[in-house]
């Protein structure tokens, strides 16, 4: 944690010194220096506020709205403890085959090999019981593969929780999950964490191709956890053994909408959500995600707010595909990753980014390919490696009020724009990028009221040189006046209210 708060030192230091020096009042120097430090205090420390904390006072920096305060949704009530619950030994492939019906086969070899050649596994058949009373049921009735040893539960066989059961793991429980011995956690039902730890014995040093036990909520199956902890899990790239995933594709929806909010996740390869309705992932902490750090997959009506994404080690720190609708995302810190920032694709629509701080990826802070109806507003998108914002077949998008700083390529790259696509940029402020905006393919592009002076002499690139000089004049006659560029081949673009059913 310390060596990517290291890496995040020069980032805020850069931004401060842009403001006072560069921008003038465009971008005021933050009032008080103390915020920003008290901001680095809490992400030393490591304090769940750290989140927001940081987003509002890298905000002030560049004279833009704070994040909403995010209210956390309550927490349902844990399940009542049932009298009677049935855990046994069953044949392992009654499991293994249904989750090749909901999510395939691939990779499920490298789970198969990892058995040595067994074949059974523990199954919680039914009932609602808490995670010390099945350790002790299953030694109860001689079941190998779960007993506690100096208050930590170990597992050392594959187990399952049938649809209809449920596990709960109370505050200060720890469940941890043999590498060496094939160990996983398949969940048909409900597993509800408050408070819980739940690991592997795998060293964060392991080669990738090692196996590593991992957590899979699958079919009509549902997750909810807080304040936990999930600790070197899933093998990263490898679907739903992946790390964490959450994945409700199957025949049958699960009771509820998976919810995680003040958990923490280290070394895990990634956590993700597939194919959900309402999912709420807020104020967790990502740290050191071996590929992507959150990845919503088919998902709608979800939200992620208030989350640290810091240090991912490969790919995006936040990653939407495959159709997702109506996500909002915001208040998020998402900083030091070895891939891009945010990467939304897969013709996802109605995703609204704001308030979030995308700092010091290695690629683009925010990138979009094949989305409809995008909205960034109020984003600092600054010292990314590549661009700051890259769109490319992107239908009606709407990009306002957000600080493009510092980034290494271009502010804003738009390319292969839909015919009567529409983008609006306005009211953003574009400074010392190596460009300000590029583009190519372009269809309709609005530009009202940036601040570009900082960002002088190297405004515009690729197809959007030819507007250089007619938009300079226009600048300096009107001001902030709307300025149009339409490729006279392109459609007559509609609003993006009416385009997006926001009117």
């Amino acid at each position: 944690m310390r060596s990517v708060l290291a890496q995040l030192f020069p980032v805020i230091l850069t931004l401060s010194w842009l403001s006072a020096a560069t921008i003038g009042q465009a971008a005021p120097l933050l009032a008080d220096a103390a915020q920003l430090d008290a901001t680095l205090a809490l992400l030393a420390q490591d304090r769940p506020a750290e989140p927001v904390a940081a987003v509002t006072a890298i905000a002030a920096l560049f004279d833009l709205p704070p994040p909403l305060a995010f209210a956390p949704q309550p927490m349902a009530a844990v399940p009542a403890v049932t009298a009677a619950s049935v855990v046994e030994s069953g044949d392992l492939q009654i499991a293994l085959t249904q989750v090749s019906i909901t999510e395939g086969t691939n990779n499920l070899l490298r789970v198969q090999r990892a058995q040595n050649g067994r074949h059974d596994g523990l199954f919680l058949r039914s009932g609602v019981v808490t995670l010390r009373d099945l350790a002790q049921q299953a030694t109860a009735q001689g079941l190998d593969g779960l007993q506690v040893t100096a208050g930590v539960v170990q597992l050392t066989r594959p187990l399952v929780i049938w649809q209809g059961a449920s596990l709960v793991l109370e505050p200060g429980d720890v469940l941890q999950m043999d590498a060496a011995s094939g160990a996983f956690l398949l969940s048909f039902g409900q597993l509800d964490m408050r408070g819980a730890t739940l690991r592997s014995t795998a060293l964060a040093t392991a080669p990738e191709t090692d196996y590593r036990p991992f957590v899979l909520i699958s079919g009509a199956g549902t997750l909810r956890a807080a304040d936990s902890t999930f600790q070197g899990l899933g093998m990263a790239g490898l679907g739903p053994f992946s790390g964490v995933v959450v994945s409700t594709r199957g025949l049958f929806a699960p009771d509820f909408a998976p919810v995680l909010q003040g958990n923490r996740f280290e070394d895990i390869g990634s956590f993700a959500v597939f194919g959900a309705n309402g999912a709420v992932i807020a104020q967790n902490r990502f740290v050191a995600t071996r590929s992507t750090a959150v990845i919503l997959v088919q998902n709608q009506n979800a939200v992620v707010a208030a989350n640290a994404i810091f240090a991912t080690k490969g790919n995006a720190g936040l990653k939407v595909s495959d159709r997702s609708n109506a996500l909002q995302i915001t208040g998020n810190l998402i900083a030091g990753g070895a891939g891009n920032g945010i990467l939304i694709d897969g013709g996802s629509s109605n995703i609204a980014l704001g308030h979030n701080a995308v700092l010091a990826n290695k690629q683009s802070g925010v990138a979009a390919k094949s989305v409809t109806c995008l909205t960034l507003d109020a984003n600092v998108i600054a010292q990314n490696g590549a661009t700051g914002l890259r769109m490319a077949m992107t239908d009606a998008a709407q990009v306002r009020h957000n600080a493009l700083v510092l980034n290494q390529t271009a502010a804003v790259a738009v390319s292969d724009q839909p015919e009567g696509a529409l983008l609006e940029l306005g009211a953003n402020l574009v400074a010392h990028n190596r460009i300000g905006l590029t583009g190519a393919a372009l269809a309709s592009i609005t530009l009202s009221g940036n601040n570009l002076t900082a960002q002088l002499p190297r405004l515009f690139d690729g197809e959007f040189s030819q507007h250089q000089a007619a938009y300079l004049t226009a600048d300096q006659q009107n001001g902030a006046a709307t300025f149009q560029i339409t490729q006279a081949s392109a459609r007559p673009p509609a609003d993006f209210a009416s385009l997006c059913g926001k009117e």
